[in-house]
C-alpha cells in the first residue's frame, strides 16, 4: 500500500517546480479555438497559463489533481473547456460580484475564468483540505486582486464562512457528481436571483437530467438555459446548464408540495451569446 505524501507547505509553492512551456502545435490549436469563441489571447495570458500549468504538473506528481498532463490535453480539456462559459459569466455577473467555483479540485473552471475575468470576486472551494491548500497557491498566479480558496462543503458555508452564506451571484461546478446532489450546496451559497452553472459531460441528458429538473423546485430554483457544445468536431457534445435561484427554499418547498402557481417577479438578465463549438 503506497505511503501518503507528508504535506510540507513548501511543496505547494509554484516556484518549487520547473517552468514548463506549451509546444507550438498545442498553443496554435488553443489560439484557433479561442478565436472561435472571440476570446483574446496574448503573451501575458500565455505566461500565466504556463505558470498555472507548471504548478499543476509539479504538485500532481504527489497529489492527484488530474490525469491530463500533456500540453494539448491540458489546454483543450481544462483551459478551453472552462473558457466555453466565459461569455455566460460575463453576461450574468458584474464586476465585484462573488463567483464561487464549487468542488474546484485542480482549479477548473475557476482558474481559467479568473484569468480572463479578473474583476469578479473569485472564490475556489473544495472539501478536501489538501486540494484547497493547492488552490490557495494556484489562485495567486492569476491576475485577480484578492482571490480566495477554502476547504468546506457548500452546504456547510454558514458555519465555515458566514460572509459567503447566500451571497454569491454565481456558483460554477464542473464534473462534480450528479447535478441534483449539488442543489443543497448551491442554495446555501447563492443569493436570490443568483445562478448555478453546471458543466456536464455527454451523459447528462439521461436520468441525471430528469432527477435534476425534478429537484429544482424543492430548492427554489428554476431552469434558465441548457447549451450543447463540442470542443472540436471529433468530441461528443458537452452540456452547460444554468438554473436561477428564484425563491427562498422554505417557501419554494411549500409551494412545490401544495402545487401552487403564484407568479413571482424575477430579475431579468441579458441573453448571452451562445457558446460556439470549435469547427
Amino acid at each position: 500500500m503506497p505511503t501518503e505524501h507528508v504535506l510540507n507547505p513548501d511543496d505547494l509553492k509554484p516556484d518549487k517546480y520547473p517552468r514548463l512551456a506549451f509546444d507550438h502545435d498545442a498553443w496554435a490549436w488553443f489560439i484557433a479555438a479561442c478565436k472561435d469563441l472571440e476570446l483574446t489571447v496574448d503573451d501575458e495570458k500565455r505566461s500565466r497559463l504556463e505558470a498555472i500549468y507548471s504548478h499543476l504538473a509539479g504538485v500532481n506528481s504527489w497529489l492527484n489533481l488530474t490525469r491530463l498532463v500533456s500540453p494539448l490535453d491540458y489546454l483543450k480539456f481544462h483551459i478551453f473547456d472552462s473558457l466555453t462559459v466565459c461569455n455566460l459569466v460575463e453576461a450574468y455577473t458584474a464586476p465585484g460580484d462573488i463567483v464561487l467555483d464549487l468542488g474546484s479540485g485542480g482549479g477548473y473552471p475557476g482558474l481559467p475564468l479568473m484569468t480572463w475575468i479578473p474583476d469578479r470576486q473569485w472564490v475556489l472551494v473544495d472539501s478536501r483540505a489538501r486540494k484547497a491548500a493547492f488552490l490557495q497557491e494556484a489562485v495567486k498566479l492569476t491576475p485577480c486582486a484578492n482571490p480566495q480558496a477554502y476547504a468546506f462543503r457548500g452546504r456547510e458555508v454558514a458555519s465555515h464562512h458566514p460572509e459567503l452564506h447566500q451571497q454569491c451571484q454565481m456558483v460554477t461546478a464542473r464534473a462534480v457528481g450528479p447535478a441534483a446532489d449539488l442543489l443543497p450546496d448551491a442554495v446555501e451559497l447563492l443569493a436570490i436571483n443568483g445562478i448555478l452553472m453546471l458543466l456536464k459531460g455527454p451523459a447528462y441528458p439521461t436520468k441525471e437530467r430528469d432527477d435534476f429538473l425534478h429537484a429544482l423546485p424543492n430548492y427554489g430554483f428554476t431552469l434558465m438555459e441548457e447549451h450543447q457544445l463540442a470542443l472540436d468536431e471529433n468530441d461528443p457534445d458537452r452540456w452547460v446548464i444554468l438554473a436561477l435561484r428564484s425563491d427562498d427554499m422554505t417557501t419554494a418547498k411549500s409551494k412545490h408540495h401544495a402545487k401552487t402557481a403564484k407568479h413571482h417577479a424575477k430579475t431579468k438578465h441579458p441573453k448571452p451569446p451562445s457558446a460556439k463549438p470549435r469547427r
